[in-house]
C-alpha cells in the first residue's frame, strides 16, 4: 500500500534543517527569514538613535543580532517541550522555529491532564527563569554599546517569549494549561480544548477593547507598529482559537460515542471454515467473524465484502481465510473507554477492526470502522443542524 504524498510547502514556509539539539531534530522556516527581514528594518533606525556612532551596516548587524537572539530564546522553549514530552514517553519530537515563533511536534502520545500540563509548563517556565535571573544580574550594573543592547535583548527576548506563550489562547502553552485544568475538572479532553479555545476568543476581544481605549484616549492617533504589531499577534491567536473550537467540538462529538451500542458479536472459527461456514455464522449480518491463517500465525478478519465476491457456487469449499485481511493490529479498548479512545483504535488499525474486552480481559465483541464512521458522521450532522 503506497503511503500518500505530502503536499509541498510554499517557498515561503519550508524547513530547513539545522541539525539536532539534545537528540531532537531542529528546522528553520524560511518563513522566519522573512520576519527577520522586517525585524532589520524595523529595529536599525532604533539602533542608530541610541549609539549614533555606529554606520547603518553595523546597526542592521545588531539588529539581525536581535533576531538570532529571539531565535534562540524561542529554540530554549520548544527544546524544554521536547525534553520534557520525552521524560513522560511521547516520542518522535521535532522543532521548527517559524514566522510566528516556533513549535514541536510529537509522533507519539499518551496524553493525560498531568502530562499535558507539566509539558505545556516546561516551555514558559524555562524563558522566564533565564530572563528573571538575567533581570536580577542587569540591576545596578550599568549596560553600554552594543554588548548592552545584546544583553538586555537577550533578557527582554526570554521574559517576552515566556509571558506571551503563557497567555490562556490555544495553541500557546497558556490555552494547553487551560485545557489540562479543564480536562482534569471534567474528565474531557475535548471540554478543556473548547474553553481554551473561548480563553482565546476572549483574550483578542480584550486586546481590542485596550487598544480602542488607548487610542481615544491618547493624544496622538493610533501608531502604525502598534496596530501591525496588534494584527501580528491577535490574528493568529484568534485563527488558532477558531480551529481549537472546532476541533474540540468534533472531539466532543467523538467522545460521546457509545461503544456499547456500535458493538457487534464476534466469533473466532477454525481455520478450516469454509466461505459458506462463515456466512452461516453471521458474517453478512453484522458478525465479526475471526480466523486464524493457515499456518495458524496471524489472525484474519473475514470481510464482507470478500465473501460477496466468492460465487455462490464455489463459497462451500472456499476456505474462509481466501476472504480475510491481516488483523494482527485490531486494536483493543476496554467497554467503559470513551469514543474518542475508540476512534483512535480504529484509525490505527488497517482492518478497521477493534475488540472489545471485559474489565477480565475477555473479549465481548468488536467494532467495525464503518459502524464507527457512520456514527460519528451521524453524529456531526446533528451538530451541523443546531
Amino acid at each position: 500500500m503506497s503511503a500518500t504524498p505530502t503536499p509541498a510547502r510554499p517557498w515561503f514556509d519550508r524547513p530547513l534543517s539545522l541539525g539536532s539539539v539534545a537528540g531532537v531534530p531542529v528546522a528553520l522556516s524560511t518563513s522566519w527569514l522573512l520576519i527577520t527581514v522586517g525585524m532589520v528594518a524595523l529595529f536599525t533606525p532604533r539602533i542608530l538613535e541610541s549609539l549614533p556612532t555606529l554606520s547603518w551596516v553595523a546597526a542592521a548587524a545588531v539588529a539581525l543580532a536581535y533576531a538570532v537572539i529571539l531565535a534562540i530564546s524561542v529554540l530554549l522553549h520548544e527544546v524544554a517541550h521536547a525534553l520534557a514530552a520525552r521524560s513522560v514517553g511521547w516520542t518522535g519530537s521535532s522543532i521548527e522555529i517559524t514566522l510566528w515563533g516556533g513549535h514541536t511536534s510529537f509522533r507519539e502520545v499518551d496524553s493525560t491532564p498531568g502530562r499535558s500540563l507539566y509539558v505545556s509548563l516546561v516551555g514558559p517556565l524555562v524563558n522566564l527563569v533565564i530572563g528573571g535571573v538575567g533581570l536580577l544580574l542587569m540591576q545596578g550594573q550599568p549596560l553600554y554599546g552594543v554588548p548592552g543592547l545584546l544583553l538586555s535583548m537577550a533578557v527582554y527576548s526570554n521574559l517576552a517569549v515566556g509571558i506571551f506563550n503563557v497567555l490562556p489562547a490555544l495553541p500557546l502553552d497558556g490555552g494547553r494549561i487551560v485545557e489540562s485544568l479543564v480536562w482534569q475538572l471534567t474528565g474531557s479532553q475535548a471540554k478543556g480544548t473548547i474553553a481554551g479555545g473561548w480563553a482565546g476568543r476572549i483574550l483578542v476581544g480584550l486586546g481590542v477593547v485596550a487598544l480602542a481605549v488607548f487610542w481615544v484616549r491618547g493624544a496622538q492617533g493610533p501608531s502604525l507598529i502598534l496596530l501591525v504589531l496588534a494584527v501580528v499577534v491577535l490574528l493568529p491567536i484568534w485563527q488558532g482559537a477558531s480551529a481549537a473550537l472546532k476541533h474540540g467540538r468534533l472531539r466532543l462529538s467523538l467522545e460521546q460515542v457509545n461503544i456499547e451500542a456500535l458493538m457487534s458479536p464476534v466469533e473466532m472459527v477454525p481455520a478450516g471454515t469454509s466461505v459458506a461456514g462463515a456466512i452461516e455464522v453471521g458474517v453478512l449480518d453484522g458478525t465479526v467473524i475471526l480466523a486464524m491463517d493457515p499456518e495458524r500465525q496471524h489472525l484474519l478478519r473475514v470481510m464482507p465484502e470478500a465473501v460477496l465476491a466468492v460465487p455462490e457456487q464455489l463459497r462451500a469449499g472456499t476456505p474462509v481465510t481466501r476472504a480475510g485481511v491481516p488483523a494482527d493490529d485490531a486494536g483493543v479498548v476496554t467497554l467503559g473507554s470513551n469514543g474518542d479512545a475508540l476512534v483512535r483504535a480504529v484509525v490505527e488499525s488497517v482492518s478497521g477492526t477493534v475488540l472489545v474486552v471485559d474489565q477480565d480481559g475477555q473479549c465481548i465483541g468488536a467494532v467495525r470502522r464503518e459502524v464507527v464512521i457512520a456514527a460519528i458522521e451521524g453524529r456531526v450532522r446533528k451538530e451541523s443542524q443546531k
